[in-house]
């Protein structure tokens, strides 16, 4: 007798469906929060209570998601071998790794 959940082929494409999903919500909501943050002057953000560091961070966090977005959506080439996290990292908060 097994221990735990049994692996099927309907839990693995569940799995994959929802995952697949996931990719494609964020990257839509990747394209809306950059033209939020393409829109807002840096003076307004620090308005808000972001320092400028903070405002770069996020900035250029956002540009790398939107980057890897036009990748995933076959807008853009990536010509060469690219860390994603370097900046996504810096705003990922809890499950960082």
């Amino acid at each position: 007798m097994s221990v735990g959940l049994a692996v099927t082929k309907n839990e693995i494409d569940s799995r994959a469906g929802d995952i697949a999903r996931g990719f494609q919500r964020h990257f839509k909501d990747v394209i809306t929060i950059k033209a939020y943050l393409d829109a807002t002057p840096d003076a307004d953000l620090i308005t808000m209570g972001y320092t400028q560091t903070e405002v770069t961070n996020l900035k250029t966090a956002v540009n790398e998601m939107n980057q890897l977005q036009t990748i995933f959506n076959g807008a853009a080439n990536l010509a060469v071998a690219k860390d994603f996290k370097v900046f996504i990292s810096r705003i990922w908060g809890l499950g960082a790794f």
